[in-house]
Formats: structure tokens, sequence, C-alpha cells
């Protein structure tokens, strides 16, 4: 796949006279490294906190300015949400705990705590930093989008020719009464306040908000939570279905709106206390 041998030396250059490249003759302004725990491991597979190759990216005079993103894992288990990124007060990384906080809480599952504290900013990982550390994110390439998010239970990858087994089994999903498509008024219009809610969570959050391609319209791929391999319409920008849906694309411009126009919102530091009161269904009075 895509893993690199990234402790040595030869893959090192190569890594960094791309990045380079990009930067200097590209005028690309940033990066988001997929599976970016690789750059950690040592030649015996190792991981360690820092790496020579993250040090070296970090404080390269050519990257100094650039966007630096991790995908703070990779592909044979090593988990750095939290820890080794984010030590680099130059990166940022997504942050899949609080995909699955916000999912599990918005489905109905409770955890009020988790969702508060994700929607502040993850003090709880990004503490030492800033909440700009983490980058928030509902639903993204890998997974469900966020309208097979309210619309399936568990995940239909049979076209993708592994019998099913690929793709993610843990999803915090619900399909709000039906699985895929009905005509049932009352479920589609329980999943139209479903997918508000997911937007309006993830625009109110501090941190850096990331939005999936097609999610704006309600974009479907029937259930399959591992596309990848499709070029079709299951992964193609669907121009006539953005037409067709006016009322959500127009919720989320007016959440983007409503963002911008609050600076607390979006300011990069965690709330102090005083900043913010909590209270139940009903407001503080």
């Amino acid at each position: 796949g895509n893993t690199l041998e990234c402790s040595k030396k030869p893959v090192q250059q190569m890594i960094l006279d791309s990045l380079r490249y990009w930067v200097v003759e590209l005028q690309v302004d940033g990066f988001r490294f997929d599976l970016a725990s690789i750059l950690t491991r040592d030649a015996r597979g190792e991981p360690h906190e820092t790496g020579p190759l993250l040090e070296m990216i970090t404080n390269d005079p050519v990257l100094r300015s650039v966007k630096l993103i991790a995908e703070p894992w990779d592909a044979v288990g090593l988990y750095q949400v939290g820890s080794t990124f984010v030590k680099y007060k130059r990166w940022s990384e997504w942050n899949d705990r609080y995909r699955d906080n916000i999912r599990h809480f918005i489905r109905g599952g409770g955890r009020p705590g988790a969702f508060a504290t994700s929607i502040c900013g993850s003090n709880d990982l990004y503490g030492p930093n800033s909440p700009c550390s983490s980058v928030n994110f509902v639903t993204a390439h890998d997974g469900f989008t966020l309208r097979d998010l309210v619309s399936y239970n568990f995940k239909h990858n049979y076209a993708n020719g592994e019998d099913n087994r690929d793709g993610a089994n843990y999803n915090e999903s619900w399909n709000c009464g039906v699985a895929g498509s009905t005509e049932q008024k009352e479920i589609l219009q329980l999943r139209q306040r479903q997918m508000r809610n997911h937007l309006f969570a993830l625009m109110i959050s501090r941190g850096i908000p990331m939005l999936l391609m097609g999610d704006e319209y309600g974009h479907t791929r029937g259930g399959n939570n591992n596309a990848w391999c499709q070029d079709n319409e299951l992964n193609w920008f669907l121009w006539d279905q953005l037409a067709e849906n006016q009322d959500l694309y127009r919720f989320l411009k007016l959440l983007i709106r409503f963002r911008k126009q609050n600076p607390v919102l979006h300011l990069n530091r965690f709330y102090q206390e005083g900043d913010i009161e909590w209270h139940g269904r009903e407001p503080l009075k």
C-alpha cells in the first residue's frame, strides 16, 4: 500500500524533497498525511514519540509556514491521537474521538460529558495546546456519508467484491427506523433533523471543522462505507442532487455564516470559567 520505510535516509530525503517541491514550485500551502504514524516508526517498526522524519518535517525551513495535518494512526495499529504530533505546536490532527462522541450522543446513546468536551475543543486531548490542534469531523472519505449515517445501521459493501468483509463495522449510526431508502414521511423528516443536528454540532465546536464533500446535499452511497474502489455515482459529486436539496444546503450555509459572525466559536483557546453556561432542555433564567 502507501506505507513507507520512513526510517531509511533515502526515503526520508525523497519525502522532504517532494514536500519542498510541492511548496516551492506548485505553491501548495499545506499537507494532510495519510496514516501519518508511520513517520514515527524506526527500522524495526517500533514507534517513537517523535522520530527523525517528523522532526525534519516540522523544523524544515521551506516547510515552516505550511499547514501540517496528521491522520494520527497507521495501517498496523499504531494510534497516536492527542499524543505525538500535537507535541509540536504546528501540527493539527484528525480527531476520530470527536467523531465518535458526536455520533454517539446524537444517535441517542448518551455520554453528554464526552459530547460537551468535544464541542468545547477536546481539552482532554489538546489541553497543553489549543482547540485548533483538533480537526473536527463527523464524516470523512472513509466510512458512511452523513446521509448514510442516519439511514443505515450496518454497512452494505457487497459491491466492493469482498463479501462485505471490508470497511468498518463500528459506525455509531442509526437508520431512524427503516434501512435505506423509504417513502415514509416521518422517517425522512427525522433523518433531515438528524443530519442538521450533526452539522450544527460540527459548526459550533471549537477547533477546525472538516466537511465531507457531498454532505451539503445529503449524498448517499447506499450504505457503502468503503467506497474507495467505486468510480461511479457512489463517489461522484451529483450536481442535480445539490439542486434538489437546497434546504439542507441553505441550512449549512447559514451555519457557516453564523460561525464566522461569532468569534467565540473559533477563538484559538479553550473556554474559561464564565465563558459558557450549561443547562438542560430549558435555558437557565
